[in-house]
Parts: C-alpha cells; structure tokens; sequence
C-alpha cells in the first residue's frame, strides 16, 4: 500500500488515503516518486473539471522527478534500470504504431493517456511511466531535484512553443504571462539570444523577472490601459512591434493583448489555455499575415532537448523554500489559486 492525493470529484478537497501500490507491466517503470510539484493545469483539473478529459477518482500531478524502481516485462529495452533517476512528459500508453505517434510526436496518438488527468498522476509514493516518454535526469552539482522537477511540465511546454515559434537570434520576443511557464519562457529565450520582454497584470512578478536579468521590459497589462499597450511595446523596443509573442496565460485578454502587439509576419505561440473560446479576427490574421501556432507538452526527444538545454545554461525555476508535505496539497492549492506563488514553485519531497 502507499499514501496518494485522490481528488474524489472536481471541486472538492483532495483526500490522503492509502491505495494500492501499482505493478508495472507492459512498458511501464514503477517509480518512487522524489519530488513532485504544483502546476496551475491541477487547479482547472481539480476545482472544474479539467479538459473535459479527466476520470475521477484521480491521483493528480504530471511533473515531477523520481527513482526507477522495477521495470515492466517490455520496458528493458528503453535502457532503464532499477536506481535510474528520471522525469517524463505527461504522456503514457501510446500506441506506438500510428501516423500521428511515428510522423508527428507522441503527443498526438490518439490512444495516448495523460498522466494526473486520465492516468495515476505523482502526488503518491509510487506511480507508473511510460518508458517511452522517461528520459535519464543527469546529475548536477547544487542542483535539487525540485529544481528539476518542474521542467517536465512548465520547461519542456514553453520550450516545445519557443521552437516552434523558429526564433533567431536578435529577434523580440513578448512572453504575456510571466509567472509559471512564463518564468521559465523568458529565460530561455533570453539564453536564445532574443530581447525579451515581458507582460502580467502581477507586478510582483514582473519586477522578478525583471530584477533576475533576464527581461529587457516590462509592461503590466492590468495599470496599462489597452490601447496604449502597443505603444508601450514600441518605446521598448525601437520603435516596432515584437517578432513573435508568446501566451502562457490562460486569460482571453492575454490573447487580446499578444495579437496587438505583433508586426506584420509575426507569430503568435498558444500554450495558455482558455477553457472559452478566443475571439480571433480572421481579417486580422489575413491583413498582417500573422502565424498563429500551437504547443503542447512534448515527448521524450523533446525532455532530453529541454533538459539538457537548462542544464547547459543554468536554468532552473525558483522554488518555494518551504518544505510542503502530502497533507498539506490542499493549502498548496488554495495558494496557486490565489496567485501567491511568488516565492516560486511549491514541491512536495516524498
């Protein structure tokens, strides 16, 4: 048996039970898990229902970094091995066969499941992942595992739209939303060699990623008003409007905001999510030729990438100090709904 955070039903508080310990088979590695973090996709899964897509009773949670314990009968040849500390995207169980998993990414097979959402997330002592989405963490000096953890959900998702978005350097790039994935957007794109600017309605964090060095602006959306958010773009940079704009954001004015302040050819990168729909102006699109692109959580080519890409430059997510245990998820989440987040990421050692 283990100890889990179950959420019973969306809006409700998690409960700590003790559920069965779970068997790997198939491909499957059965991991203890080390250290697992909060991201704001708990929240929609936990207080409303998720995507549409989630099955309650669900052990949540799809980031973090554990330790191999036991293999599953197929995963020996995925090169894992009792002891092995890795991390993995979200994704599990995919076919392995069709168009979309063998052209495209694993992200998009169809019979993929999504760990903390339609699978057995990482709030729990053990769980199961997908061989063929883990990837071998390598060891850094001074480096936490919580510092880590987080890149398997906020890092490789706002990598995955930064390389989609084909930057080069010197280009601006605007990331709107710069708390949580847009934390870890702005420094990496700034290690990209792009200038960076960065959009919130929370001052506190725009001063931090301002004072770390790694944005040349900011503006803060909600003390500026609309329609003078081009302008304030423009005087920081040169002139113009920014190449490509990024939105970590799931707020509908965030995308009213990105798609103001682009050139013409520029692109915009959705990661954010609304669980509304975006009003876009197709006259807009056309009359500018702006490139609207979609990210999403990417697989294993795209963890080793990000992975080593931060470990090369020094990237990693601020972490809360505090030393949260199991018990204290729901506290944890009420404090991520409120936007008090800005200490950094919240983890829970096990």
């Amino acid at each position: 048996m283990m100890k889990a955070a179950l959420c019973k039903e969306p809006g409700k508080p998690i409960v700590i039970e003790q559920i069965p310990t779970p068997t790997p088979t198939g491909r499957h590695l059965l991991v203890r898990v080390e250290v697992a973090t909060l991201c704001n996709s708990d929240i929609a899964i936990t207080q409303s229902g998720g995507f549409g897509q989630s099955n309650y009773p669900l052990v949540i949670g799809h980031e973090a970094v554990c330790i191999v314990e036991e293999l599953g009968p197929d995963a020996s040849p995925y090169d894992f091995k009792p002891g092995d500390r890795i991390g993995s995207s979200l994704w599990r169980d995919m076919c392995l066969t069709c168009y979309e998993f063998t052209h495209i990414g694993p992200q998009f097979c169809p019979s993929a499941k999504m760990m903390g959402m339609n699978a057995p997330g990482y709030f729990c002592e053990y769980t199961l992942v997908d061989a063929a989405c883990a990837v071998k963490v390598p060891e850094k000096e001074n480096i936490q595992a919580a510092q880590l953890s987080p890149l398997f959900c906020a890092g490789i998702t706002v990598w995955d739209g930064l390389s989609r978005a084909e930057l080069k350097d010197g280009e601006t790039v605007a990331i709107v939303g710069v708390g949580g994935l847009g934390e870890m957007g702005v420094k990496y794109a700034h290690a990209m060699g792009c200038k960076v600017l960065g959009l919130d309605i929370n001052e506190a964090q725009l001063k931090g990623v301002l004072e770390s060095g790694v944005v040349d602006g900011i503006v803060n959306t909600r003390t500026t008003a609309p329609s003078d958010v081009l302008g304030a773009i423009k005087e920081l940079n040169g002139g113009r409007a920014v190449d490509a704009v990024v939105v970590t954001s799931g707020a509908l004015k965030a995308y009213e905001t990105a798609i103001g302040i682009l050139r013409p050819e520029g692109r915009l990168v959705a990661i954010g999510a609304p669980l509304e729909s975006v009003p876009v102006s197709m006259s807009m699109i056309a009359t500018y030729a702006l490139k609207i692109i979609g990210a999403l959580v990417p697989g294993q080519i795209g963890c080793s990438k990000c992975v080593a890409f931060s470990h090369e430059k020094g990237i990693y997510p601020r972490i809360n100090p505090r030393e949260f245990q199991l018990e204290d998820i729901n506290e944890m989440i009420a404090l991520l709904k409120a936007g008090n987040v800005q200490d950094g990421r919240m983890a829970i050692r096990f």
